[in-house]
């Protein structure tokens, strides 16, 4: 989405650290508040509704409608967020398609002219979403694994670039920084960064409770590491005859009415 920015490369970061400023915020005075509401932990853990914040919301308000008016103004921020969420992976789905990365790749590039937008990719991700929910359906413990595996999936890719660029920095040609950096302390915040992330992904799939069982198994790591076969699979079958990306879109403008889009990637020998 960054190519959608004006000045992205001081915008973005900026948009990036504000956020975790904000919402880390917002979201320990939420937690405080929510722990001080608590009157009865065994009515919250045991709630018939099955989603303990609701019983914490009456406990609060000891009003059923008051507790269902805090419940929807949830709905409509995890809506709002799911908006956000969907614009954003529809956007990675179709730099991916770019790059020529994934199968269809020609048909999930496509900008919508008129919208100049990704409709196709909006529209995958849509539908997969929705496909994806209806798992919640059949069985709560694959449905479950399946949001492991995306918290997983979250921090091996910002484990992964981390490691990299943390490698470069001491082994490697000069790194030309941008507008924004983390200056002298950014090797250290680094090293943080995938020590949090590696300690995550390592914990992350174990069992909830013992002894284990096909019921309360956490499936998350067996259906990574079937994604990973996958996406190794394709890179060796397919991807790596096709795949010359990153490609850069590079907006020259030739003079101050006319901008045009020159698309730059290296070929492959």
């Amino acid at each position: 989405m960054s190519e959608e920015t004006t000045r992205a490369n001081v915008n973005i970061p900026r948009a990036m650290i504000s956020s975790i400023i904000i919402n880390g915020i917002c979201a320990f005075a939420f937690i405080i508040t929510v722990l001080y509401s608590i009157s009865d932990a065994g009515a919250v853990i045991g709630t018939r509704t099955g989603y303990p914040i609701i019983e914490v919301f009456f406990q609060a308000t000891q009003n059923p409608y008051a507790a269902t008016a805090m419940t929807s103004s949830l709905i409509i921020i995890f809506s709002l967020a799911m908006v956000a969420s969907l614009a954003s992976t529809s956007r990675l789905t179709w730099a991916f398609a770019r790059d020529n990365g994934l199968p269809f790749s020609n048909f999930l590039s496509h900008v919508n002219p008129y919208y100049r937008a990704p409709v196709r990719a909006v529209f995958l991700n849509f539908f997969v979403t929705v496909l994806l929910s209806l798992i919640e359906i059949g069985s709560s413990t694959a449905f479950n694994a399946l949001l492991s595996l995306t918290t997983i999936a979250f921090y091996s890719s910002y484990l992964l670039p981390i490691l990299m660029f943390l490698i470069r920095r001491f082994n490697g040609p000069m790194i030309e920084y941008g507008p924004w950096s983390m200056g002298r302390y950014g090797a250290a915040i680094n090293v943080v960064a995938i020590a949090f992330c590696a300690f995550l992904i390592i914990f992350l799939p174990f069992p909830p409770i013992l002894p284990v069982t096909a019921l309360n198994m956490n499936w998350a790591a067996p259906i990574f590491i079937a994604v990973m076969i996958f996406a190794v699979s394709n890179w060796f079958v397919r991807g790596r005859f096709i795949f010359v990306g990153p490609v850069k879109e590079v907006m020259t403008e030739s003079s101050s009415e006319v901008v045009e889009l020159e698309v730059v990637a290296e070929k492959k020998s």
